[in-house]
């Protein structure tokens, strides 16, 4: 028995090499039913497929969307409901990040950032609150960063801005959603590690967020996974409005 057993999440951003694809993975192999999207289609159809040879397909949703655009992401809402008629768990992974030091940050990358790492949380819990609603046992968890309390000096401005707005949207969402028996709680990773950690990023940011950590290796994406499956699960019904930091 799975901790997931009959339940349905759904998981955005989930088709890479990073923390949202560990989570589908952990949630299948813990008996849920999982929708999950990607900006990329061809990662996100590479990812299904790969997901297909190990379990069935009627546990499995795949649709490629942007996750910060309004209509996408409640056409993706609307195929969950049609497909699977509930959601219990909603994990929030978007996150983007383009470092631009502050007097220099373009408005366009301010507003890029903002939309992929705080509005893209903010339109998917909205889509999906009518099918928490629903469940007995709803959870949102979002994955902020440690930027929002940490950020480095090397042009995080909007990334900072985004994923503390994240914790605001964690804490709100959590004092609304208590009297419907909705949680919501937010997960801050460090530096974790993926295949495309250090591609195009001036190892003085890389170095900055090592200097701080307290153990002497980098986080990795089931460490972070970990701890969303249990916040995400009936072991934390009594955990809600939290923030809590990985890899630091």
């Amino acid at each position: 028995m799975g901790r997931f057993d009959g339940k349905v999440a759904v998981v955005n951003a989930a088709a890479g090499a990073g923390i949202g694809g560990e989570v589908v993975r952990r949630l299948l192999a813990e008996g849920a039913s999982v929708a999950f999207s990607d900006v990329s289609e061809r990662r996100l159809t590479r990812f299904a497929d790969e997901l297909a040879q190990d379990h069935p397909a009627d546990r499995l949703l795949a649709m490629a969307a942007d996750a910060g655009d309004e209509e996408q992401v409640g056409a993706f809402l609307d195929a969950v409901r049609d497909r699977f008629h509930r959601l219990d768990t909603l994990i929030n992974s978007v996150g983007l990040n383009q470092l631009a030091p502050f007097p220099d940050t373009p408005l366009d990358v301010w507003q890029r950032v903002l939309g992929a790492s705080l509005t893209s949380h903010f339109l998917h819990a909205r889509a999906a609150w009518p099918l928490l609603l629903e469940s007995p046992s709803a959870s949102i968890v979002n994955v902020s960063s440690l930027a929002a309390r940490e950020p480095s000096p090397f042009g995080e401005v909007s990334y900072a801005a985004a994923k503390g707005g994240v914790l605001g949207l964690t804490h709100a969402l959590a004092c609304e959603g208590a009297a419907a028996g909705i949680r919501c709680n937010a997960v801050l990773p460090g530096l974790i590690w993926n295949e495309r950690l250090t591609a195009g990023v001036d190892p003085d940011y890389v170095h900055s967020y090592r200097a701080k950590r307290r153990f002497d290796r980098d986080g990795e994406p089931g460490e972070v996974a970990d701890v969303i499956l249990f916040l995400a699960s009936d072991e934390s019904r009594n955990v809600t409005g939290q923030e809590v930091t990985v890899g630091a």
